[in-house]
Formats: C-alpha cells, structure tokens, sequence
C-alpha cells in the first residue's frame, strides 16, 4: 500500500546519494598509495597530497596523452588532446586541498599547468587506474 501526502498524491522514496566506500581492490590501492595499513581512508590535506604526489610520480608513465577539457566528440579528442609530461610537487608549486595536484602539460608548442583532476584519460591508458584512485579519494575524501 502506497503512502499518500495530504492532497492523495502517491508518496516516492526521496533520492538519496551515497559515497560508497571503496570495496577491497581500490581501498587497498588507496591505502597503498598513501603509504598507509590503517582501515581508514584519510581526508585530503597537505600531508596526505604529498604522500599521493610521490606514489603517483613513482609509478606513473611519463609522458602520457590526457585530454582538457573532457571531448564530447571525435574532433574534440583530437583538438583537445595534451601530454602530461610530469606532476608538479604541491609543496613547491601551487596545490592544495581545493585543486590536488597539478601538472605540467604539453599541447603543441604551448605548456600549460593543470590540475590533475581535471583531465581525461583516454581509455586503455596504462595509468587509468592510478588517476581513478585518485579522482576518487580527492573527491570524496576533501
């Protein structure tokens, strides 16, 4: 039997969005990275942006093909396609809890720093799992 509101109109179960955590395989990848063994994931701050920082410098391949701003479309994947040449450490260049880390960026002949959370990876990339756990725990963890 449906609920009703007080002018009969069928009450629906409000939306509600969860952060799931994550289950073994990316918690363990987070926790890993984070040079951590505890069972609790920890929020972003200077600290732990920087334990992140070095693991990913450590592990990803450089350079790698991303995209600013997501394409929407196949000439968009073309034009919109950079290379990631390094990441840039938090502590000595601009980085923080708001933006992560950012990174220095090739397009042609002109070389930009964006923020890591902010590109697309092409997918099959060999670091897409890395910049997953990442865009994960940066953004559920801030």
């Amino acid at each position: 039997m449906p609920i009703c509101t007080q002018d009969n109109t069928a009450w629906t179960e409000p939306n509600v969005v969860t952060v799931d955590v994550p289950k073994g395989g990316q918690k363990v990848r987070i926790m890993k990275a984070l040079g951590l063994a505890d069972d609790r994931i920890p929020n972003v701050d200077e600290d732990t942006l920087f334990r992140y920082y070095e693991y990913l410098s450590a592990n990803l391949s450089f350079p790698f093909a991303a995209y600013y701003p997501h394409p929407t479309n196949a000439r968009e994947q073309n034009e919109f396609c950079c290379y990631v040449m390094e990441l840039l450490d938090p502590v000595n260049h601009f980085g923080d809890e708001f933006d992560g880390i950012f990174c220095k960026t090739r397009k042609g002949k002109y070389e930009l720093k964006l923020p890591l959370i902010e590109l697309e990876l092409p997918q099959g990339s060999p670091n897409c799992q890395l910049i997953e756990d990442f865009w994960y725990w940066f953004w559920n963890w801030r």
